[in-house]
């Protein structure tokens, strides 16, 4: 006996909309961030500053490789989604002999 698949379009929407919003929420607040960090430069001159900036740096980086993962995650859900729904289209379609 074979086994069964099944996908739910409608929650594969969900996540492909909440994954697009989490990495537009990242993106955006790293941007608020990096800019208040680079506003301190001014204000803030010391060897601790110099080794908070490197490490803001180094965590933003990360911050943004997540943010792309996650942008690419939900790419590949919708180019599943598309798949997906192309398949029960053409299985319609063979069913009915058309």
């Amino acid at each position: 006996m074979g086994s069964q698949f099944s996908v739910d379009l409608e929650q594969l929407d969900q996540v492909v909309a909440r994954l697009n919003g989490l990495a537009g929420f990242v993106r955006d607040h790293l941007d608020g961030l990096d800019d208040k960090v680079a506003g301190l430069s001014g204000f803030w001159e010391s060897v601790a500053a110099q080794a908070y900036t490197e490490a803001h740096r180094e965590w933003s980086t990360g911050a943004r490789e997540f943010a792309d993962g996650v942008a690419e995650m939900s790419d590949a859900a919708r180019k599943a989604h598309e798949r997906y729904t192309r398949a029960v289209d053409l299985n319609l379609r063979m069913w009915r002999g058309e």
